[in-house]
């Protein structure tokens, strides 16, 4: 049994070394100067500078080894790829293995979730989900973190329990695996909202305000999706909003900030420089806002980021964001 990590940004690294604690980790590239570079130096220069690597990480081009089917590979690449990266196993005849799944996101165009994804197009591998409040920083500085394991496959989730096991992120085990998949993609569109608030001079009342409002949105749309809503209260959906919104290395916060402070949406995800999931999900939720449904804070975010209304001044357009605000709120 080999455990092979596909994406070397700052979540994919982190998991990596975290599971290199005690076994080796191949962590996949997609270019073999990018392996080569983090082997060298021992640290991921570009995603996770300052951090030193397990000596039992091994980083190389992705597809440089086979995959058995007793091997536990792990996504950690953004959502929207993860349908080309599941027709790439299946064109390298690799169709039975343990597959982990990382990533946050859903198919905006049919709603479909990662698992759902992979099972149509792998429906022989072994699928769980790992999700939470868990942000890879502050992992990779030392501090503890809890997350949840979620899968269909009871058996799968005591092994990887096992097999997984390091010292500072440790796992709780749910069945759940649609819950889990939808709550944790929809938490960075709040995040995006405390973020412009943040940006806009609020502070922690209106903070609690967008949380709680959050949530009751949340649950809205799982129960129109007819998915279990209690999912959303456990780590994988209130506590990975809560983290998330708060936390200062919050992509989806970041992003949101650099908003109220005047930027467009293609500048501000430059500046952030990594995947912003909360975006992705935009997409998918943004035909949702048409309905039936009280959805005013998931509504101003997907305005926000999709309004195609030019905007001569940077001042412009952070009274056109503070008045729209105050309006939801």
């Amino acid at each position: 049994m080999k455990i092979i990590v596909i994406g070397a940004g700052n979540w994919g690294t982190v998991l990596a070394n975290l599971f290199a604690e005690n076994q080796k980790v191949y962590l996949w590239t997609l270019t073999k100067s990018e392996a080569d570079d983090i082997n060298n130096f021992k640290e991921n220069k570009v995603f996770l500078p300052g951090i030193k690597l397990s000596e039992n990480l091994f980083a190389e081009r992705k597809f440089s080894r086979s995959v058995e089917p007793d091997d536990i590979v792990v996504f950690v690449v953004p959502s929207r790829k993860i349908h080309e990266l599941a027709v790439e196993f299946k064109t390298n005849n690799f169709e039975k293995f343990i597959l982990l799944n990382a990533s946050k996101g859903v198919r905006h165009d049919n709603l479909k979730t990662i698992g759902e994804i992979i099972s149509e197009i792998l429906p022989d591998v072994r699928f769980a989900n790992l999700s939470g409040p868990t942000i890879a920083r502050e992992i990779a500085e030392g501090l503890p973190a809890k997350a949840l394991l979620s899968s269909k496959d009871i058996e799968l989730l005591f092994r990887l329990q096992n097999e997984l096991n390091n010292s500072l992120l440790s796992f709780e085990l749910g069945t759940d695996v649609k819950g889990v998949e939808l709550s944790s993609s929809l938490k960075g569109l709040i995040a995006i909202a405390i973020g412009i608030a943040d940006g806009l001079g609020y502070k922690s009342n209106i903070f609690g305000l967008l949380m709680t409002q959050g949530l009751s949105e949340f649950k809205a749309l799982m129960e129109f999706l007819g998915v279990n809503t209690q999912t959303i209260y456990g780590i994988a959906g209130m506590g990975d909003l809560i983290t998330t919104c708060l936390s200062e290395n919050s992509r989806n916060r970041k992003f949101g900030s650099l908003l109220a402070k005047g930027m467009t949406t293609d500048e501000a995800l430059k500046e952030v420089g990594m995947e912003v999931e909360g975006v992705s999900m935009a997409k998918t939720v943004k035909k949702f806002t048409t309905l039936q449904l009280h959805l005013p804070i998931i509504s101003f975010v997907t305005d926000i980021i999709f309004n195609d209304i030019s905007f001569q001044t940077k001042e412009a357009r952070i009274e056109y964001l503070r008045d729209e605000f105050s309006r939801k709120l």
